[in-house]
């Protein structure tokens, strides 16, 4: 549920509420998606079946991602969208090797430095056995990249299954801003109207609301007029000099 005001309310007359404690809790990670990658591919091993849903199959049909033999090997997941993920969870390989995946590391950031290698490490993974599920868990780490990758020289990436967890960054930007309007301030009229006219314009993806109500400008049209008035006195002096003249 989205929203900035939580009630607790007992509808009906001569009623009691009483309230001891009352706890607030954000949306639960959910499972994140996005486009994947990996710095080769053996044969039709490609990036997308570590995210295709699939963890188990034998042989040479395994659903599992390959890169070639070669130094660093890494599989990335772009999420699109800068996230709080908590947790990753990989599944290995169930034919054959599982000890391939020994070593690697889990990264994620913002940036696609070194192909974003270079982001913050939050997990090494010691081992798994074969067709094995493991979650790391860790402190959010915020960021839009996921890699899983391997240090050292000739080495195989592969992966059947890499799941992420998280929940969506809240980004916020207060703005002042002046505008004409007749609309009462004090209900939702208003901000439906500048929500209206952000949409208009593809904007979309943002919910406004007030941090002060607006106020009415009133030293501008104090400036406006004293404007006139030093103009009108302006003309009636260029009128005196002129009948001086005269």
């Amino acid at each position: 549920m989205e929203g900035r005001y939580v009630n607790v309310v007992i509808p009906g007359d001569s009623k009691n509420l009483t309230l001891c404690e009352v706890k607030v809790y954000g949306t639960d990670n959910v499972k994140l998606n996005g486009n994947s990658d990996q710095s080769s591919i053996f044969q039709y091993w490609n990036a997308e079946r570590a995210v295709d849903g699939k963890k188990l199959a034998q042989g040479a049909a395994s659903i599992c991602t390959q890169t070639k033999e070669e130094k660093n090997p890494w599989w990335r997941l772009d999420l699109l969208d800068i996230y709080y993920v908590s947790a990753v969870t990989i599944t290995n390989r169930i034919d054959s090797s599982p000890e391939l995946i020994n070593g690697a590391e889990i990264r994620i950031g913002n940036s696609l430095d070194s192909d974003g290698n270079k982001n913050p490490s939050c997990a090494v993974i010691q081992s798994i056995p074969g067709v094995v599920s493991y979650n790391y868990s860790f402190p959010q780490m915020e960021g839009r990249f996921v890699n899983v990758i391997i240090p050292g020289d000739k080495k195989i990436l592969t992966l059947c299954e890499v799941e992420v967890y998280g929940i969506l960054t809240v980004r916020k930007a207060f703005v002042r801003m002046k505008f004409v309007s007749t609309s009462d301030p004090e209900n939702d009229k208003l901000l439906y109207q500048l929500q209206s006219a952000l949409a208009f314009r593809g904007i979309t993806d943002v919910k406004l609301s007030w941090i002060k109500l607006p106020q009415r400008e009133q030293k501008r049209d104090v400036e406006e007029g004293d404007e006139v008035k030093r103009h009108h006195d302006i003309q009636r002096g260029k009128a005196g000099r002129h009948s001086a003249l005269q």
